[in-house]
Parts: C-alpha cells; structure tokens; sequence
C-alpha cells in the first residue's frame, strides 16, 4: 500500500502545448477551425519537430486543410529594420470567424535572426478574408468581433508589444487611429473581447475597456485581478475571472457596462476556473471547471440561474469554444479528439478521432523514473501489475535511443516508465501509439539536457514560502503528504522522493523493483543544508540519514532527512549536492515551528 500511495502522488501535473489548438466555431455552430503544426496523413507529409502552425476546418461532412504558408526568406532591410534577416509571417494561430461565417482572421507569426536586434521588431500580423472590400493584412495579433466588422489589436510580436486599438475594417482603407495606446492584454484563446459596436475589453490591474480610442479602467478588488474578460456582442455584459492574491482562489464574475454593477455567478472556490466565454445575447457563460475533478465544462445563466455539467469526458476537457448562439460547444478532450455538443439536445458527436501529441515531460534519464505529458496516448487508463515491468502497456511502447521502457502506467494524458540505463545522455524519447487520426502524430520528446542535476517531485498540493512548489516530503511514519496543513516535526526524519542522486553501489535490472534488505545507496554521500525562512541568511546543517533507491520502486531515489531542532521557521529550504553534476538541487516542506 505504502508503494501505491507513492506512486499516486508522484506524477505531477503539466502545463503543455498541445498539437491541435485555438479553436474557433461560426455563429450557429457548424463549422469549427482550428490551428495545429501536424500534417494530414493524406497529404503524405510529416510532422517533423518545429513545423509551422496551419488553420483547418471541419464540419459534419469533412476535415480539410485552410490555410498554409510557405516559409519565405524576406530580403534583408524588408520593413525597415536593418542587420536582421526576416521571413514572410507563415506560422500560423489564433483563427476567428465572423457570426455569419463569411469572414475569417488568422494570425500569422514570422521568424527573426539577428540576436537583440530581434526584440524589437514586430512579429505578428492578422489576415482578414472575406470582408466587402476584400483582404486585409494589419500589423499586430487580432480578435474579431461576431460581426466581422471591428478588429482588436493587442500585441504586435515585439518585447514592447505595441498598441492596443479597434480597427473598423468595412473603413477604406483600414487605419489605425492617430493615438497609441500602450496596453498588456493577453491572447484570448477563443473568447470574444471585441463586441459589435466596438468596443474591447482587456484584464489589467482591473477590467480596462476600450471605446473609441477611450479607455475607461473599472477595478475589480483590492485583493485581486481580473483574467480572461470576455464581452457579448452588444458590448454590455462582460464576464471574468477574479483571481484571490491572498487566498489563490478564482470566482466567475459578470460587469454590466451600463451603470458598473458587478455580481459574482460562481462563489471563489479552490476549484480551478477558466476560460470563461459569453454568448452573443450575454445569456450564457460557458467556462471549464475542475471542481468534479477532471477539468469539465460547465454552462451558467449570466442572470444567476441554472448551474449544469456540459461535458463528461472520462480523460477531461483541454480547450473549447461556444458558438455565437450559446447552442453548440465544439471541445478537444484530454485523450486528443475533437467533439461537437449540442447544448440544447445534449448530443455529442465525435469529429476527429484520437490524435496522439507529446506535449512535454522530463529529460528522459538513464535507469529513472521518467514521465510523458500530452494527449491521445491510449484509450483506457492501466498500470503495470507484475515485475519485471512490460515494455508494451495499453498498446503504447516508449523507445528511449532505439530501446524500449519499462512502462509503470499509462493513461489518454501521462505515460510513466523508466528510461533503460543504456541509454546515452541526450537521446530523446519516443512513443508509439495506434491510432486512427487523419493526422501525422509527432511523439519525439527530445532531451533538453544532457547532464541532468537531482530533482526532488514536486507537491503541487503544497505551494512553497520560497516559491513555486514544495518538493513531495513523506512523514517518517509513512502516514501522509508533508503541508502546511500537515508540517514535520522538530527532530523527525523526513523521506524526500526524486530522481538522479547519484550512481548506487548495487542498480537492480531495469523494469525491477529497487532492493529493500540491504537497499541501494549512493557511491557518493549526500550533504543537505537548509534555510528555516525566505529572510534566513546563515543555513543550517541538515543530517543526511539514507540517500539511494526508493525499496519497492522502479527508477524512484529516496532522501531521508532529520529535521533540525532549533531555529526552526515555518518551512525548511534543502541544498543538496552529491556527485558531479547532482550538485545544488533544491527542495522545501512547510515545518512546525
């Protein structure tokens, strides 16, 4: 049981870039598109690594590819801008389609080489189609509204990032206004921040909204800030997230523009809430929730009625988008398919099958305990049962320089195995995954270092007085997680889990559990200092009582150490450092003071 605990809590969660993104749906919900750097399987091309983002549509009936770009070398002083060789903007994002869906805006991203002269060149451009007076290209990053007619610009590519205003684009020809607002907003992911008559909406210190070349800034809290505003197309009603500072919890929040009257649709909770969306009318808000577990969206009325589960995906929900009319949701699932709901019916149709994506994950490490994040990896969630460990598990295997893993688990999100201790530093993992997606997968996770320092797992239950995460620290009873709910004791020994501490003097076969009589320990001893507070100046000698393998675990190293007994803060910071390059890895647990 110790061991199962262990491993339950070990795999961390992962912010990722997905291969399939930036969805955007037309007014009635019919036709969705979206961005991604993969090829059609059709197309006989590949997916190699850093290809470019290209826009494809879908409805009932097909998949089809929309919009590519050629990568085109510029020739050299190309806009002005001397010393650094450019090309044509043919990575492409973000699309967005008019209500009626005749006009459609892509963002296009062009490359730059010329060091620090880069950062202040613009890198971003909108191409609109289908307008009355034809094609426009804007300098700058653009939101449609539902409309078709107003184009919010709100970063150009630059470090600066440039001006911030609503383009009229049925003007002849499309200009921007003579003032410049300088104005940080972030990417919109789908969500409408421009309402039909113009007027934008962006998240700052409070809601800033953009009128006529106006802005008028409407704070939110004392103890907070607003995230992702989005506005209705009557531009009257704006829904957001509020974010806690002090309590790190997040509420649904609505804004009415006409008189600044704000309420709270969904009480702050420690649930994650995101993505919020309103509907043209301002009668819905469609946003994604954890709060069942697996992030799921959810539907609410803007006037504080019925609260509903929409999605019930068994892998979770990664993205989605709501159609102008509040009745259709188009979404992509955790396990990499692209589903079309009917709000109204609650039917839900699968329109691109399982797509396998790596989208991030740990340096494979020789002989460790590695994972792999992404989606679409496998249809059912299985976790090895017997030792050795198989190298085939959910029909997913793991090949780390041409060597298979042993696989611990597999899931539609997360594969953990161990990367074979032949293995050469640097080699990348890759996984093979059956699938039927008309897309070419890319399943490489190349290895960002090749000489890794220890790691201590993160707890990201446990938010560290030092930053960032605490590191996963087991009571010396083995009885729970170490919190701040739940601190270590003066003088208790305390079990720290990682990887690559170092070479041990007896390694077991790869896919074989670590020994536990004698256990395996480190040719080279571990020394740890600690810091009892982020003020603490002079650190203090923390007592190292084991440092090797985990007993029981596969590729998993274990750290026991003594909680000093004086001086003690309300958290402790380890310096650890071993051999080579294991020197200097970092971890902290909250501690009774």
């Amino acid at each position: 049981m110790r061991m199962m605990f262990l491993l339950l809590i070990i795999v961390p969660t992962a912010s990722a870039q997905y291969d399939l993104f930036d969805l955007a749906t037309s007014g009635d919900g019919s036709t969705a598109y979206f961005a991604s750097t993969l090829s059609l399987a059709a197309s006989g091309a590949t997916s190699p690594a850093g290809a470019p983002g290209r826009i494809f549509r879908v409805n009932s009936d097909h998949l089809q590819l929309h919009l590519e770009r050629d990568n085109v070398e510029q020739p050299l002083g190309t806009d002005g801008y001397l010393g650094v060789r450019l090309t044509n903007y043919f990575n492409l994002s973000r699309p967005q389609v008019s209500q009626d869906g005749r006009v459609v805006a892509v963002v296009g991203m062009r490359s730059c080489s010329g060091g620090q002269r880069c950062t202040s060149v613009p890198r971003l451009q909108t191409t609109v189609t289908g307008l009355p007076n034809g094609t426009v290209e804007v300098a700058g990053a653009g939101s449609l509204s539902r409309n078709g007619r107003y184009l919010f610009l709100y970063e150009n590519g630059s470090i600066g990032g440039g001006c911030s205003y609503v383009l009229d684009l049925h003007s002849s020809p499309p200009a921007p206004p003579a003032t410049c607002l300088i104005l940080r907003s972030q990417p919109p992911d789908g969500r409408r921040v421009v309402s039909d008559d113009g007027t934008a909406v962006i998240a700052g210190t409070g809601l800033d909204i953009l009128r006529n070349s106006t802005v008028r800034s409407v704070p939110v809290s004392a103890s907070g800030n607003p995230l992702e505003p989005s506005i209705d197309a009557a531009g009257t009603t704006v829904v957001y997230i509020l974010y806690d500072w002090n309590s790190r919890h997040r509420s649904l929040r609505l804004l009415r523009l006409s008189d600044g009257r704000q309420s709270t649709l969904i009480s702050a909770s420690a649930a994650e809430i995101t993505a919020p969306q309103i509907s043209a009318d301002g009668q819905r808000v469609l946003y994604l929730s954890n709060s069942s577990g697996l992030p799921q969206l959810y539907l609410a009325a803007t006037n504080g009625g019925q609260l509903r589960q929409v999605s019930r995906e068994p892998s979770g929900v990664v993205s989605a988008v709501l159609s102008d009319d509040g009745k259709f949701v188009w979404y992509f699932s955790r396990d990499g398919r692209l589903f079309q709901q009917n709000l109204e019916t609650g039917e839900v149709l699968a329109r691109l099958a399982r797509t396998p994506q790596v989208a991030g994950g740990n340096s494979p490490i020789a002989g460790s305990y590695n994972t792999i994040f992404g989606a679409g990896f496998s249809d059912v969630s299985v976790r090895a049962q017997s030792y050795p460990l198989p190298r085939t598990l959910g029909n997913v295997t793991v090949t780390v320089d041409g060597i298979d893993s042993p696989l611990l688990a597999v899931s539609p999100t997360t594969i953990e195995y161990q990367a074979p201790s032949q293995a050469r530093a640097g080699a990348p993992a890759v996984v093979h995954a059956s699938s039927s997606s008309p897309f070419v997968p890319r399943l490489n996770l190349a290895a960002t270092r090749v000489t890794v320092a220890g790691r201590f797992f993160p707890n990201e239950a446990s938010a560290s007085l030092f930053g960032s995460w605490d590191a996963l620290a087991i009571r010396q009873d083995w009885s729970g997680v170490i919190t701040a709910a739940n601190p270590a004791l003066s003088g208790e020994i305390v079990h720290l889990y990682g990887t690559n501490f170092g070479t041990v003097d007896r390694r077991p076969e790869d896919g074989i559990p670590s020994p536990a009589d004698p256990p395996a320990r480190t040719l080279t001893p571990i020394t740890c200092q600690g810091w009892t507070s982020p003020e603490s100046r002079t650190p203090v000698d923390v007592p190292v009582h084991f440092a090797g393998l985990a007993p029981g675990l596969v590729g998993i190293y274990q750290l026991d150490v003594k909680i000093p007994v004086a001086n003690l803060g309300p958290a402790l910071l380890l310096r650890c450092a071993g051999e080579g390059d294991n020197r200097d890895f970092y971890g902290s647990f909250a501690v009774k003071p």
